[in-house]
């Protein structure tokens, strides 16, 4: 492995290229965009086959602004979202997924190493979106569990940090802003903790450790490992309701783009096993996978300006339609 100031290709071709501070290097390209296709499966025991499975799409557009070194800000969109192959037709699902519209696009500002340290900066523009939709709602929904719905919404739409804590449950969330663009060691290694929402609606921390491959990936991707295995609290079992010795292991894998970081493929496996046995009784399996992605032949490093804050890639509709027949 080498390091070096600049981004270019390593003159060993096959060898990963780290900075000065042993870190892979986050500087994506300014006004590129790159769409994901998520999937998300639920096991249950002695399931092959999925009890639950969600997708959708998130779309990413990335900018800079022209007066800040080393600042873009990401905007997130997300769409198509597919309940067990379908549209959502249950009242709580047609609720949360037109919630959904108004909490996207979601704009925050990260620094070299992919950190949000802004929070949500478009939150006025989620708020006027939030009362469109909160409109819609009362027309089209009657009764108690729409009212509570629409307040549980409101509360936590309305105050930003609220709305910042909600998005630690988001799977997609965690492992895109998950810490790989920090220092590794010698083995190109480190020790780290990744968050991820095996309980519902709860962040669990998962200790273990982070690697990256000596190499770059057929593909041309830093490939970037991460696991970890622990015995359950007592909270952790009552939360989960389960009872008995019990341990989870928790794999990773994310391929992020030799030229800046960005992240483009990711796999997440959690595992819950009986302490003395390997037959696993409940399985999250995660993916986020590249589908399009694009980046200005000219102008590429065309710098925005800080009141310019629109979100110009194009949605396509239908993709998990196709793939899911």
């Amino acid at each position: 492995m080498e390091k070096a100031n600049g981004h270019s290709h390593s003159s060993t071709p096959g060898k990963i290229k780290l900075n000065l501070d042993h870190a892979i290097d986050f500087v994506p390209k300014p006004r590129s965009s790159r769409s994901y296709g998520v999937t998300i499966k639920y096991y249950g025991e002695g399931n092959q086959e999925a009890t639950k499975r969600l997708d959708y799409q998130i779309h990413l557009q990335v900018n800079q602004f022209r007066d800040e070194n080393k600042v873009w800000q990401l905007c997130f969109d997300k769409t198509d979202l597919f309940i067990d192959h379908h549209e959502p037709d249950f009242v709580g699902e047609q609720l949360a997924n037109m919630a959904m519209g108004a909490i996207y696009p979601l704009k925050v500002d990260v620094n070299s190493r992919n950190e949000v340290f802004r929070g949500i900066v478009n939150h006025g523009e989620i708020l006027n979106r939030w009362k469109q939709v909160a409109e819609k709602i009362s027309d089209k929904y009657e009764g108690k569990y729409a009212e509570l719905y629409l307040e549980k919404m409101e509360k936590r739409i309305s105050d930003r940090f609220e709305l910042e804590y909600a998005l630690r449950a988001d799977m997609f969330w965690n492992v895109f802003f998950h810490p790989q663009h920090l220092k590794y060691d010698g083995n190109l290694s480190q020790q780290s903790t990744l968050f991820f929402p095996v309980i519902a609606y709860k962040n669990v921390a998962f200790e273990g450790v982070q690697s990256v491959e000596p190499n770059y990936t057929d593909y041309g991707t830093f490939k970037v490992n991460f696991s970890s295995e622990s015995e359950l609290t007592e909270e952790q079992k009552l939360q989960m309701g389960q009872k008995g010795a019990l341990k989870m292991k928790l794999n990773a894998v994310c391929d992020l783009d030799r030229d800046g970081g960005l992240l483009k493929h990711a796999r997440v496996d959690w595992n819950l096993y009986k302490k003395d046995e390997e037959i696993s009784i409940k399985r999250i399996a995660f993916s986020a996978y590249e589908i399009e992605s694009s980046i200005p032949t000219t102008d590429q490093h065309l710098l925005i300006q800080e009141q310019n804050n629109g979100f110009p890639l194009e949605k396509k509709k239908g993709f998990w339609a196709k793939v899911l027949g």
